[in-house]
């Protein structure tokens, strides 16, 4: 998603989410779909905010991995929309950062595979964001437009767009030079109109190879499913195997009242496929919760301010989920079945800057 276009599942395709810690989060103890094409843009500045990160334990303890692996806790993120698409990205990302009252740890950029502005890795409000952020790039095999055209997997495996798309992306990475997160064709699991999953294996592996054979050594390689327990069968055939992938992550909801679900706490959302993954051979990959969120309960109004409350606990008892952000936005909001998981109801704001508060989410990132 470009800063300032439209829709990734029809939502206003914001380019940009806000990690308060990786994503993300940062911290201090161990104790505890088709966008047009947008002009580019400015980052804005992002008002200042106080940090919250005061690490009690030795740096050495709880300093982040050369992966960005936080030792002693999880990163703690979030997908912030920006209101218009006049409204500059960091002022979006200072607006939030000030309800919240800490930082932003890291920032999520969409992107297409196209040889505009929507294609371009490392754009200026990309660079100004990142001085003091870890940057996710996630890189969507389609290019945006109206019509929106999908790619293949297999003719991106096949090379041909090495010189006028791949090539350049990388030179820009290494450029950039500070570790940058890259996921290549997110929740391919719930898609066929792409390939096949040995096809989606083989342009994942093209693309690692390509930037690796370029000399780009600062990518950390993010491998993103639905989540969905309905496609876990497919889980095992799409990855592209231990040495290719860096963090594993997937896309958890509390759907509830907007599509007719039972209502679920957050360790409740989350803890199917953490145990699956735990169970078949992912246990030694640090997980993103890429997006989650929670809808409302019209039966008790202080139950998404709850939901949130209740997220430190349940992280202690899935450790390897080392990194979430919320996702601050609504669902296909042009379809009946729209789900509206923005930070809005009574105390909700407040309840999930309780959360960012909390020393388990506050851990060293990178400087």
């Amino acid at each position: 998603m470009s800063p300032i276009s439209a829709g990734r599942r029809g939502l206003a395709r914001a380019g940009w989410t806000a990690s308060a810690s990786l994503l993300v989060l940062l911290a201090a103890s161990c104790s505890t779909t088709p966008p047009p094409t947008a002009a580019p843009s400015t980052a804005g500045t992002a008002p200042a905010v106080p940090s919250t990160s005061a690490p009690a334990s030795p740096a050495s303890t709880c300093a982040a991995t050369d992966k960005l692996v936080p030792p002693c806790g999880a990163y703690w993120g979030m997908y912030i929309a920006p209101p218009g698409n006049r409204t500059p990205v960091g002022q979006a990302v200072g607006n939030m950062e000030s309800q919240l009252g800490r930082k932003l740890d890291i920032v999520f950029s969409y992107h297409d595979m196209s040889t505009g502005h929507n294609g371009t890795f490392m754009r200026e409000d990309e660079v100004a964001l990142g001085r003091d952020r870890i940057l996710l790039l996630s890189w969507e095999a389609k290019i945006w437009g109206s019509p929106e055209r999908t790619l293949l997997w297999r003719d991106i495996a096949s090379g041909t767009m090495d010189a006028s798309v791949i090539d350049k992306q990388a030179q820009r990475i290494k450029k950039y030079g500070k570790p940058v997160m890259i996921g290549f064709d997110g929740e391919m699991d719930r898609r066929t109109t792409s390939g096949t999953p040995q096809e989606y294996v083989a342009a994942y592996r093209h693309i690692h190879d390509r930037f690796q054979k370029l000399g780009v050594t600062n990518v950390i390689w993010v491998w993103a499913v639905t989540g969905f327990m309905e496609y876990k069968d497919q889980w095992k055939g799409l990855y592209p195997g231990h040495q290719y992938v860096d963090w594993i992550s997937y896309d958890p909801y509390n759907f509830a009242t907007c599509r007719g679900a039972a209502w679920k706490s957050f360790e409740e959302t989350l803890k199917p496929t953490y145990d699956w993954f735990q169970a078949n051979g992912f246990a030694d990959k640090p997980i993103i919760i890429g997006e989650y969120g929670t809808e409302v309960d019209p039966r008790k109004p202080s139950a998404k301010a709850d939901w949130f409350r209740g997220i430190p606990a349940a992280l202690k008892t899935m450790p390897n989920i080392k990194a979430l952000l919320q996702w601050n936005a609504v669902l296909n909001p042009e379809s009946p079945d729209g789900c509206d998981f923005r930070l809005e109801g009574p105390g909700v704001v407040e309840s999930f800057a309780e959360v960012g508060r909390d020393p388990y989410l506050n851990q060293r990132t990178p400087s």
